[in-house]
């Protein structure tokens, strides 16, 4: 790409400045890559710039003021990779801040769905504060449901049948 903008500067000639279409190349690779990257491509850049003046015919008059121009020309795009740097460091750990805070967001919504239930009569508080018997809570929530005793219910309720192998509750 850079190449690109150094035939196009060419053919433009010196008198024309193309150096912010330099731009592209120093920004892109700043942000893919990372800032070294993009300084190599300030410093690739930089020399395109003076190659392209001197091969469009442009006679040094003053080495000084060139020498100048160049230096703002490099230290510009230096300024650039920087920020744009730091902007995708500071994009990069916004991504990972909203993943954590995703991940938060999950583990409320699990936390929210925690049912509130009475620890005497074990009915259920629904989401209108309305207390209801476990049974029609959950088929409310389009589940069904059936009895049984369990083995230590049947053994304290029913002392009696509990000596017998054969009674199914």
């Amino acid at each position: 790409m850079n190449l690109i903008i150094g035939v196009i500067d060419y053919l433009t000639g010196y008198e024309i400045g193309m150096a912010v279409f330099y731009l592209l190349p120093i920004g892109l690779l700043s942000w893919l890559i990372n800032r070294k990257a993009g300084i190599i491509m300030s410093v690739i850049s930089t020399v395109t710039i003076i190659s392209t003046d001197i091969l469009a015919g442009k006679v040094i008059q003053n080495y000084f003021t060139d020498s100048w121009n160049l230096f703002i020309h490099f230290s510009f795009f230096t300024i650039v990779v920087y920020l744009i740097y730091q902007e995708k460091m500071s994009s990069d750990k916004n991504e990972i801040l909203i993943l954590k805070l995703q991940k938060a967001l999950d583990e409320i919504k699990t936390l929210s769905s925690l049912l509130s239930t009475c620890s005497f009569c074990k009915k259920i508080r629904d989401d209108n504060g309305h207390w209801k018997q476990i049974e029609l809570f959950v088929s409310d929530k389009n589940a069904e449901f059936s009895h049984g005793i369990c083995p230590e219910c049947k053994d304290n309720l029913y002392p009696e049948l509990a000596k017998k192998k054969w009674v199914r509750l």
